[in-house]
């Protein structure tokens, strides 16, 4: 994940047990090629494992973040070899990604480890921030508000960054979270990125705030829907950019949710289809897995 949005939002962004994902997530993403990035880290696999052992103590966090970046470019490819199925009990590969992930801090993917591996000593846990909620039953993580006024599905391929609730320069508390997709192949300078998904919710009493600054960061005007089964109200930015960006507002009881979606031409393009699984499981209390 290259920088996607601008200086101010990232400034603000400081029962399903081995269910064949090809049933419930598009299959198209992950039939494309997954190049490593050319993000200046060690190029071949081995040299970046034995560079992450002697660093990875310390670190700035512009290299941790690139770290679990090209880990995740691992696991891309991992997910791609088996079709987006859940790896296999004791996938010595697998269970050595995701304690990579989780020695980084990934959020969740401790309980990737465990699901890999029962019994096994899962490397330390942490935690989700206030107002989310982040739980794993394999393949999928579901992330929920902690008030359970919304909640989302995901696979378990997906790197989660949730952030918790926050109250950006519009004054409204509002819960942020942030997942990146596979990795694909980009048209871009690192040649190989995932796109970004930002999941923003608010108190409907606060909509018109929520909304006119989120679509003013992300640029987006009002566009039409994805498809006749696309629930929402659409935006985008100008497809003429250097960053795609898309974003769908949804209203629950107790919640107006945007959804946004970013990412370099090519890798938007590669992982469109899971944003729309994602936002199909959008959801009041638990997700619609």
């Amino acid at each position: 994940m290259r920088p996607l949005i601008s200086a101010t939002l990232l400034g603000i962004l400081t029962a399903a047990a081995d269910v064949a994902q090809g049933q419930t997530w598009d299959p198209a993403p992950l039939k494309t090629a997954t190049p490593i990035p050319n993000d200046g880290l060690p190029a071949e696999r081995q040299d970046f494992f034995r560079w992450l052992g002697k660093n990875s103590g310390a670190m700035s966090q512009e290299d941790a973040q690139q770290a679990r970046e090209r880990v995740y470019a691992y696991i891309s490819q991992l997910a791609k070899r088996y079709g987006g199925l859940f790896p296999p009990s004791a996938d010595t590969e697998a269970i050595s990604l995701f304690t990579s992930a989780a020695s980084l801090g990934v959020t969740g993917t401790s309980d990737v480890v465990r699901a890999l591996a029962p019994g096994s000593a899962a490397p330390f846990s942490t935690a989700a921030p206030e107002g989310l909620v982040l739980t794993f039953n394999k393949p999928l993580y579901s992330l929920a508000s902690s008030d359970s006024t919304w909640a989302v599905c995901f696979p378990y391929y997906f790197m989660p960054a949730p952030l918790g609730r926050q109250r950006p320069s519009n004054g409204v508390s509002t819960e942020v979270a942030v997942l990146s997709t596979l990795f694909a192949a980009d048209q871009g300078l690192p040649g190989s990125s995932q796109a970004t998904i930002m999941i923003l919710a608010a108190p409907t009493a606060d909509s018109a705030k929520h909304v006119a600054l989120w679509l003013q960061q992300l640029g987006a005007a009002r566009a039409p829907q994805a498809g006749p089964s696309s629930l929402g109200e659409w935006y985008a930015a100008p497809s003429q950019e250097t960053m795609r960006r898309e974003a769908v507002i949804r209203r629950l009881p107790d919640r107006i949710v945007l959804v946004a979606y970013v990412g370099l031409p090519g890798t938007f393009e590669a992982n469109r289809p899971h944003f729309l699984d994602l936002l199909r499981t959008l959801a009041t209390k638990r997700c619609a897995s």
